[in-house]
C-alpha cells in the first residue's frame, strides 16, 4: 500500500502555496515509510495516486510535482501515464527526474525520454542539480527539453549561512536566468535561509521544513 505525503511549494512572497511535491512513502511495519525500492512502484499506482491528489487540490494550487527513477523515465508507459494525468486538469504536473544512478540507463536513454516528454508539452524538473548523476554537464545536455531547475540546500549541509555554498548556488541560479528555465530552491530550514533567498536569489518556487513540513494527502 502506497501513499502521497505533499510539502507545500510558495512563490517567495506568497503566504499561501502554490503547489506541492509528492513524495511517495510505504506501509510498513505499521507505519508509513521511504519504500525500499522505489524502482518496484508501476505507473498504474502512481497515475491513481496523482488522479486523487488532483481532486482534492484547492482552486488556487498551480502545479504538483513528484519523482521519477531514471528507468522510470525512460519508460514509455510512464510519459504516458504523465500525459493522461495531465489531460485531466489544468495544474501544471511537473516530473522530477531524481539523481540517483540507475545501472544500465544510459546518457542517451535518459535524453531521449526527455525529448519524448517536451514532444508531449510535459514539463520536466531535474531534481538535486549539481548532484549524483545531475551534474552541469548533463543537465546541459538535456536543457532543449526541460523546463526547472531544483537546487536542494540540504544536499549541501551542514552549513551556517548560505553564503558558504555561493559558489554552487551562483552557478544554478545564474544559468537558470540564462537559459531561461524555472528555479526551484528547496530545503530553507531557517528565517535566515527565507531571508537570504529573498534578497539575493529571488526565484520561482521556495520550499522547505521552515515554510512547510510534508504531510499526509492520499493512500491508494
Amino acid at each position: 500500500m502506497y501513499s502521497f505525503y505533499g510539502q507545500p511549494k510558495f512563490k517567495i512572497n506568497a503566504q499561501q502555496p502554490m503547489g506541492y511535491e509528492l513524495f511517495i512513502r510505504e506501509w510498513t511495519a505499521g507505519q508509513w515509510q521511504l519504500p525500499q525500492n522505489f524502482n518496484t512502484i508501476t505507473s498504474t499506482t502512481l497515475e491513481r495516486l496523482l488522479c486523487q491528489v488532483i481532486k482534492k487540490m484547492p482552486a488556487n494550487i498551480e502545479m504538483l510535482s513528484f519523482n521519477l527513477e531514471q528507468n522510470q523515465f525512460i519508460q514509455p508507459e510512464f510519459m504516458a501515464m504523465v500525459a493522461r494525468v495531465q489531460q485531466q486538469t489544468s495544474i501544471r504536473i511537473f516530473t522530477e527526474l531524481t539523481e540517483r544512478l540507475a545501472p544500465g540507463v544510459s546518457e542517451a536513454e535518459i535524453i531521449a525520454a526527455a525529448q519524448r516528454f517536451h514532444d508531449q508539452g510535459l514539463l520536466v524538473c531535474i531534481d538535486d542539480v549539481g548532484t549524483g548523476q545531475n551534474t552541469p554537464n548533463m543537465v546541459l545536455k538535456m536543457n532543449a527539453y526541460i523546463d526547472e531547475y531544483k537546487f536542494a540546500f540540504q544536499n549541501f549541509r551542514p552549513f551556517e549561512h548560505i553564503a558558504e555554498i555561493a559558489d554552487e548556488l551562483d552557478f544554478w541560479y545564474n544559468l537558470a536566468h540564462r537559459e531561461h528555465k524555472m528555479l526551484a530552491l528547496e530545503g530553507l530550514e531557517t528565517e535566515e535561509d527565507l531571508e537570504t533567498v529573498k534578497r539575493d536569489y529571488p526565484c520561482d518556487v521556495i520550499q522547505g521544513y521552515y515554510t512547510g513540513r510534508p504531510e499526509f494527502l492520499v493512500q491508494d
